[in-house]
């Protein structure tokens, strides 16, 4: 028990010590996550278009022979 007392103890101690960011930055980092996820879910949505799209045509000329 006095190795979880003094655990918890380390732990509020650590907790003192950090910084915490501010209100504003943590909106932008969220919105600039949020943006960025948006961004590369578009980009790997058309690159799956255009594979879907060419592996298409690539077993449509198959079927055709």
């Amino acid at each position: 028990m006095d190795k979880l007392t003094e655990f918890l103890k380390g732990v509020r101690d650590e907790l003192r010590r950090v910084v915490w960011p501010k209100k504003e930055t943590v909106i932008k980092a969220t919105i600039s996550v949020i943006i960025f996820s948006l961004v590369v879910g578009v980009y790997l949505w058309v690159l799956d278009l255009g594979f879907t799209k060419i592996i298409s045509f690539i077993l449509s000329l198959r079927g055709s022979l």
